[in-house]
């Protein structure tokens, strides 16, 4: 199996005061209603340890919706840590596209140097209020939200987009409009169940999604929308990385962990250990593009 250097481009630490929804009283999430192992600190030391001896070499954080008055805060304090550490080496960090004072939000959060992107997630699905983080499926065509957009791509920035299967259609019709700023699928593409209705929905849309070269996909959460009391088998992760890999070209495709989420369900080991046995039929190249190089490359890490 693959031994060479892995960036891990979907982590995140928090103090937990600093993060309402931990604080608050638990409720459903897109990942469950049981999350207790994440409602105390997560500090870089801690994700370090989770590393281990997988060879991390980069990491990037990814907004994990800080204290909401204050979006370009988290920014300003994982630069703090980046500056004292080895990691996070990029930052994706949180912005209302659609807000009247976007370009004063992003010029925030550009005066840091490891700031890279933003994350909006705009996740709506008809079969569950949990899944449903935005007021409709279209949310991301408003013209405000153009114009948002317009402002990341005028200063190099990227935009990580997550949404559902049944939206993909609208993402197909946002990215058209924007097709020389850089997107990223966020979590694979939210496949919603391993069976083969929802699995076909989900490729036949990704596919779609595919033909657009500036869309790269994000492999992470294995288990983010897994209800289930046990973690999604081998042969389920295999199929989809696998599809997504063939149609996007490992070029398009990197690995992210989702860590400390991820480790309601499993270890980091395991994360890693799934994701390089789903690749085993991969070619050398491919796999350490997955792993490394197209992260590398989209994150500007080198």
């Amino acid at each position: 199996m693959y031994d060479g250097p892995i960036i891990d481009t979907h982590h995140h630490i928090w103090i937990v005061k600093n993060y309402p929804w931990l604080t608050a009283a638990p409720s459903p999430k897109i990942f469950g209603s049981s999350y207790e192992l994440l409602r105390h600190d997560y500090l870089v030391n801690d994700l370090i340890k989770d590393f281990g001896g997988n060879n991390i070499v980069k990491s990037v954080h990814e907004q994990a919706h800080y204290n909401p008055p204050d979006h370009i805060g988290e920014t300003k304090w994982l630069q703090s840590i980046a500056d004292q550490n080895s990691y996070p080496n990029g930052i994706v960090g949180y912005a209302d596209i659609s807000a009247s004072d976007i370009a004063c939000v992003l010029d925030g959060h550009i005066k840091y140097p490891n700031f890279r992107g933003i994350r909006q997630v705009v996740a709506w699905h008809p079969s569950k209020p949990e899944w449903q983080i935005v007021d409709r499926p279209d949310y991301c065509l408003s013209k405000k939200f153009h114009l948002g957009l317009e402002q990341l791509e005028i200063r190099g920035l990227h935009f990580e987009l997550q949404g559902f299967p049944n939206q993909f259609n609208f993402f197909s019709k946002l990215i058209t409009s924007h097709q020389s700023l850089r997107f990223c699928l966020v979590h694979g593409g939210l496949l919603v169940g391993d069976d083969e209705v929802n699995f076909d929905e989900w490729r036949r849309g990704i596919e779609m999604l595919s033909q657009f070269k500036n869309l790269y996909v994000k492999c992470s959460g294995l288990n983010v929308l897994n209800w289930t009391n046990n973690p999604r088998s081998l042969e389920a992760i295999t199929r989809q990385y696998n599809a997504i890999i063939d149609m996007f070209g490992a070029e398009r495709c990197f690995f992210g962990s989702n860590f400390p989420v991820e480790k309601i369900k499993i270890s980091y080991d395991t994360v890693i250990k799934l994701c390089k046995l789903a690749l085993i039929e991969r070619t050398e190249s491919e796999v350490r593009a997955f792993f490394h190089d197209s992260a590398d490359d989209f994150y500007r890490l080198t």
